[in-house]
C-alpha cells in the first residue's frame, strides 16, 4: 500500500490504536502517512529557508565537528510551507488526533545536521511554550532515510510525569542538564548517563513516516554518524483547549514572540497572528 494521496486516506491512519498510543506513550509512529509530493514540498521550503540570509540559523555545538543548525519559524517566510501547513493532510490527521475540529499551528522548526552531527540534548518542549491544556501534538518528519540510532528518541509516557526545566542551549557543550529557566522546574535528568533505567523508544525512519510526538514527552535527537545527514521539520499544531500561560521571568519562550503577554492573561484562549488557524481552512486559503 503506497502513501495517501488524499486527505480522507491520510486521516484514516489515525486509528483508534493510534490515538491510545499517543495518550498512553506520548508518541506513536504512521509509517507511509506523507506522499512523495508533500515531501518535494518540504524540500522546496527547506531550501528557501538556507538560502535565506536573513532567516537566522541558530547552531547548536558551535564551532566544533558537531556543529548542526536550528531554524525557528519558517513557515512566515516560505510560501511552500505556507501551502505545505494548508494544503497537506497534516492538520486533518492532528484534528482527528487531537479531537479538536479547530486546528491552530503554533510554529514549525528545522533541525539540519550533517555528518557527525551532535545529539540534540534530551528535553521537554512544552516548558518553554506559553500554553496550558491538553489538545497539542508535534509531528516529526524527515526527509532522509535514518537508522534508529540516529533518529529522534522518546522516553515514553513521561508526557504524564514531572514537568522539567529546559536545557540551556548557550551551555550545552558544557552540561546538556544545566537549566535555561533555572527556578521553579525541576532540572532535567541525565538520561544519557543510565539509558537502561529509561523507557527509550526510536525507529528506523523512511522518508514519507511521521512521528506524532506530545510536547512534554521527554526526547533527544541521536547524532548522525560521518556519512550521514539528516533534514527533518518538527510542526506544532494545537486545538481549542489551549490556552495562554506565561512562563517563569527571566528568558524569553520559545519562539521569541513580542507583545505576547501584553495581549494575553492566564488562561486566555491561545489566539494572535503568531498563530494561524489551519483548519478549518480560512476562506483565502481555499481554492475556488
Amino acid at each position: 500500500m503506497g502513501a495517501p494521496t488524499n486527505a480522507e486516506e491520510a486521516v484514516a491512519l489515525i486509528t483508534p490504536e493510534v490515538r491510545d498510543t499517543y495518550a498512553r506513550d506520548g508518541v506513536a509512529i504512521l509509517r507511509q502517512a506523507l506522499h512523495p509530493e508533500w515531501l518535494l514540498l518540504l524540500q522546496l521550503g527547506l531550501d528557501r529557508v538556507m538560502a535565506d540570509s536573513g532567516q537566522k540559523k541558530h547552531l547548536f555545538y558551535d564551532g566544533t565537528e558537531n556543529e548542526f543548525i536550528e531554524l525557528v519559524r519558517n513557515t512566515e517566510v516560505s510560501p511552500e510551507l505556507q501551502r505545505f501547513m494548508y494544503d497537506s493532510p497534516v492538520a486533518d490527521m492532528m484534528a482527528v488526533l487531537l479531537g479538536s475540529p479547530d486546528v491552530w499551528l503554533y510554529s514549525d522548526e528545522w533541525f539540519v545536521k550533517g555528518p557527525n552531527g551532535g545529539r540534540t540534548p534530551w528535553h521537554q518542549d512544552l516548558p518553554y511554550w506559553p500554553m496550558e491544556g491538553t489538545m497539542i501534538a508535534s509531528a516529526w518528519i524527515s526527509l532522509d532515510p535514518l537508522p534508529a540510532s540516529e533518529c529522534l528518541e522518546y522516553v515514553r509516557g513521561t508526557h504524564r510525569g514531572t514537568r522539567y526545566d529546559g536545557f540551556n542551549p548557550r551551555r550545552v557543550t558544557e552540561d546538556p542538564t544545566l537549566p535555561y529557566f533555572g527556578s521553579e522546574y525541576p532540572p532535567l535528568p541525565d538520561i544519557e548517563a543510565d539509558r537502561s533505567a529509561w523507557d527509550i523508544v526510536s525507529w528506523d525512519i523512511t522518508p514519507g513516516d511521521i512521528i506524532l510526538a506530545h510536547p512534554a514527552t521527554l526526547h533527544g535527537g541521536g547524532p548522525t554518524g560521518p556519512n550521514s545527514k539528516r533534514r527533518a521539520i518538527t510542526i506544532r499544531m494545537y486545538g481549542d483547549d489551549i490556552v495562554y500561560a506565561p512562563r517563569p521571568p527571566g528568558k524569553p519562550t520559545v519562539p521569541l514572540t513580542p507583545g505576547l503577554s501584553l495581549q494575553l492573561k492566564h488562561g486566555d484562549p491561545l489566539r494572535s497572528p503568531w498563530y494561524p488557524r489551519l483548519r478549518p481552512v480560512p476562506p483565502w486559503q481555499q481554492a475556488h
